[in-house]
């Protein structure tokens, strides 16, 4: 009896030493928000985690909203963010996660605890295979052995070392180390010293060689006719617009899009169409996607002579198939080498066509001043913003021109509407600035639950309600279907899911009521289903008829 008390003593306390000792070393890597899920076998992480002076941590009950609400932190903070769960269907529930921040390049690190070797295949409650179980969705995946006092110590540090510069290194992404712990998994002995910190890492970028720079700049020269597509950060957009005189087309996500670049690039290509004198010759990107499905049809249409993309990874991000050069690494000083060019027609057109799609756009609001998805998001003031998928964010593609300097957050990985009530609030939490965030019905519905993550969080939760996914109505799908298998309409009053979370609730009617709404409030903004096809249309016509009246210069 004696000695196995002293070997369930030894248990618990080498489950809190090497909980500790990973902690420790993801803290001393950079890692300072852990965000946990409640849960029995991950007890021995949690403590350590709560218990680290560095560490901050955030708790939620829902695996799935915790999940997102660490992508949107890891979103807005730039760095790794941990995610600690208990085994069986908690780790399930966090694969949504794990698959949006793989296609957006997010780095996760996700703990999950499991049984021992001799619980597993056997029936024993809430154990499944759980390694493998994120694999074509990490970048690394690992596990730890349940802890032995005959491993080194500084195999912890290694393999938290190792699965940091993973999540870090470009492309960045999510890993996953699997924590095997057995009974007793802590005890009230928690002051055993660990080892320090074993290992440093060291990240650089990898900068493109001045040769090269050289090579690009001249061919992209050769070329009068061509634009510049950004979907990130480029800081050298804005100077190689001027040299090449190439206008700037800003995805929706962009901290580039302003009032001073081609903002309106969507509309104004529908509403071109396949007009010859704006074809393009050549394309320059920097970034990975866009959320304009017409700029990808205008671009495979025209198919440019030279499409060059500029990305921070080697992963193709390329759905027409038209790139023709992909470069891996900043170019700092590709402006430099462009020779620079006098006044263009080809740009002022870009740019007449652009001011003539803007005054457009404001005199269909100034005639059409109800509440209405498309005006909302012409009028949307703030400085850091987040956009649903679906119809939401095509509204915001199409209509919505920031400040210069505003940013703007979406989950366009793969584009879910999982989850995205949990990634404002991660985003809220980590860049610690009020932010407005624009949501559909169905999408809100989808993460209900996560609203207990907004108590006392500056953000202004706009919810679209017109009963329904409205978006399938630019869908050519017959009236017989469209109802019960696509739009699947609801009666839900939001108002009651505002009180049950304890939120402010304000249901406006007007834009400017709207806009006079303080931010902590749940908003709820009724419109009409049918109504976004029926403006989207309208609006195109009319930019149609302007665009056949305008006397375009020979391009």
């Amino acid at each position: 009896m004696k000695h196995q008390k002293l070997m369930k003593n030894d248990t618990a306390t080498l489950n809190g030493l090497w909980a500790r000792l990973l902690i420790k070393e993801l803290v001393h890597h950079g890692v300072r928000s852990f965000c946990i899920a409640p849960g029995s076998r991950s007890s021995a992480l949690v403590a350590a985690a709560a218990r680290a002076p560095l560490a901050e941590t955030f708790v939620h009950y829902d695996e799935r909203g915790l999940g997102f609400h660490a992508l949107g932190y890891a979103k807005s903070h730039g760095r790794p963010v941990a995610i600690i769960v208990t085994s069986g269907t908690a780790v399930g529930n966090l694969l949504p996660a794990v698959m949006e921040a793989h296609h957006d390049h997010i780095p996760l690190i996700i703990l999950t605890a499991d049984r021992p070797p001799e619980l597993q295949d056997c029936g024993a409650n809430q154990t499944s295979v759980q390694r493998g179980l994120f694999k074509e969705f990490v970048r690394w995946e690992g596990e730890l052995p349940c802890p032995d006092g005959k491993v080194v110590q500084s195999y912890v540090g290694t393999t938290v070392s190792q699965m940091v510069s993973h999540a870090s290194l470009e492309p960045r992404g999510p890993v996953h180390l699997n924590c095997q712990f057995r009974k007793p998994f802590f005890g009230k002995d928690e002051q055993v010293t660990s080892h320090q910190a074993q290992t440093s890492l060291s990240f650089g970028k990898r900068v493109v060689e001045d040769k090269e720079q050289i090579e690009l700049a001249e061919m992209l020269g050769q070329y009068e006719k061509g634009v510049i597509l950004v979907s990130g950060e480029a800081k050298e957009a804005e100077e190689l617009s001027k040299r090449l005189q190439w206008p700037i087309f800003p995805d929706v996500l962009s901290p580039v899009r302003s009032r001073e670049t081609a903002s309106y690039y969507d509309l104004m290509i529908r509403a071109i169409g396949t007009h010859e004198d704006f074809a393009p010759n050549a394309v320059l990107q920097f970034g990975d996607r866009f959320v304009s499905s017409a700029l990808y049809d205008w671009l495979s249409f025209k198919r440019p002579k030279v499409y060059c993309q500029i990305a921070s990874h080697h992963k193709r991000k390329d759905p027409i198939h038209g790139v023709t050069h992909r470069v891996v690494g900043e170019v700092p000083n590709l402006p430099c080498y462009v020779q620079e060019r006098s006044s263009s027609k080809w740009l002022d057109g870009w740019k007449e066509l652009n001011e003539l799609t803007a005054k457009g756009v404001a005199a269909y609001f100034d005639h059409h001043q109800e509440l209405t998805e498309p005006h909302l998001f012409h009028r949307l003031e703030g400085e850091v913003f987040f956009f649903a998928n679906s119809m939401v964010i095509r509204n915001a593609d199409a209509f919505f021109v920031p400040e210069k300097g505003a940013q703007t957050f979406g989950n366009r990985g793969l584009s879910g509407i999982d989850g995205n009530i949990a990634t404002v609030a991660g985003i809220a939490r980590g860049c610690e600035r009020p932010v407005t965030a624009l949501i559909g019905d169905q999408a809100f519905l989808h993460d209900l639950s996560s609203l207990a993550q907004l108590k006392d969080l500056p953000v202004k939760l706009i919810v679209i309600n017109n009963q329904g996914g409205d978006i399938f109505s630019f869908l050519p799908i017959d009236q017989d279907l469209f109802k019960p298998y696509f739009s699947t309409p609801h009666t839900a009053d939001f108002k009651h899911a505002a009180s049950l979370f304890g939120l402010r609730y304000e249901n406006p009617t007007t834009i400017d009521e709207l806009l006079e709404i303080p931010h902590g409030t749940l908003v709820e903004v009724k419109t009409k289903p049918g109504d976004n096809l029926k403006i989207h249309q309208e609006v195109l016509e009319n930019l149609k008829i302007s665009i056949n009246r305008f006397n375009q210069p020979d391009l």
